[in-house]
């Protein structure tokens, strides 16, 4: 079983792109760091978000976001410019989650949250409204 969930900082604003056949492909890095003051340490994880889920995640996520990512590891193969052969790591994301642990997901205007209440409301109508 390939299941990874990692938790973390996204270190640069993510990349929107589409394939050449039309899907939406969505890139960024998240930084995951473990340990306490000098044993403190960073690993930084490629993310690849593919279809709808990767334009929400433009949408959504930005530089400094605290994000939860839930996929599976893949490995890429690729050839430096100096034809040096090597592989990386990547996170192919299933779900991609803002995390609420050290901050709220809406920040102290309080139109963006009633914008966003407004939003679902209409989205999802009261079980009383007959449509």
């Amino acid at each position: 079983m390939n299941n990874v969930t990692i938790a973390g900082k996204v270190g640069q604003q993510p990349e929107l792109r589409y394939t050449q056949g039309g899907m939406p492909l969505c890139t960024f890095g998240v930084g995951t760091t473990s340990g306490k003051d000098e044993k403190k340490k960073t690993i930084w994880h490629n993310i690849v978000v593919f279809g709808p889920l990767a334009e929400h995640c433009s949408a959504s996520i930005q530089k400094g976001s605290t994000v939860i990512i839930c996929g599976r590891i893949d490995v890429e193969d690729y050839e430096t410019k100096t034809g040096e052969k090597r592989k990386a790591n990547k996170i192919i994301a299933d779900e991609v989650g803002i995390s609420l642990r050290w901050a709220p997901a809406f920040s102290e205007d309080k139109s963006k949250f009633e914008n966003a209440v407004g939003m679902l409301t209409n989205a999802f109508p009261s079980p009383e409204d007959p449509f």
